[in-house]
Formats: C-alpha cells, sequence, structure tokens
C-alpha cells in the first residue's frame, strides 16, 4: 500500500500540472490567433495587406537573410507573410532565404 505522504505530494504536484498544461493551451491558442484573423478578412482587403507587407519584406529585407539590426525585423515580416493563403511559391521561395539557419 502506498504511503500518505507520497500521495499528499503527488497532489501537490496535480495543480502546477494543469496550470502548465493549461498556460501551454493559451499559448498554442494566441500563437495561432493572427493566422485566424487572416484567414477571416475579406479577400480584396486581406490580398492588399499581403500586397503591402510583401512588398515591405522585398524593400526591406532583400533576397537574402540580414545578419545585421533588421534581422528580427525581417524573420517577423516572414512569419505574417507566410499566413496568407496569397504566399504562392515566389513568396514561399522569399520565406525560405530568409528562414534561420542552423548553427554550429
Amino acid at each position: 500500500m502506498e504511503q500518505p505522504h507520497r500521495y499528499r505530494a503527488r497532489a501537490a504536484w496535480a495543480p502546477a500540472l494543469l496550470i502548465a498544461l493549461g498556460l501551454a493551451l493559451a499559448f498554442a491558442w494566441n500563437s495561432d490567433a493572427e493566422h485566424r484573423a487572416v484567414e477571416r478578412m475579406d479577400p480584396v482587403q486581406r490580398r492588399a495587406v499581403y500586397e503591402q507587407a510583401f512588398g515591405e519584406l522585398q524593400r526591406l529585407c532583400g533576397a537574402g537573410p540580414r545578419k545585421d539590426a533588421l534581422e528580427k525585423r525581417c524573420l517577423e515580416q516572414v512569419a505574417f507573410v507566410v499566413q496568407f493563403p496569397e504566399c504562392d511559391a515566389g513568396c514561399q521561395g522569399m520565406a525560405r532565404l530568409h528562414a534561420p539557419r542552423p548553427t554550429k
């Protein structure tokens, strides 16, 4: 039979695990909120926003990864642009150029 102090120790962890699970679910929900908002946009408006965002990506970030103070901004712009259904093969290709590279 299990000793009472072990049972209490396990019971003490249960709320912490539930809180951690809740936080993980909330984070997952929030990280997908922008994507859902893009999908719900009026198609004409969404196309205009996409064209503006993709144009900014091209002008600001160029044809390859940046290794300066704008690197973070370019990664954020790529993450935003690829959420649009309008992001075609050219857009996906530019996104791959700016994707973080693994380091040794």
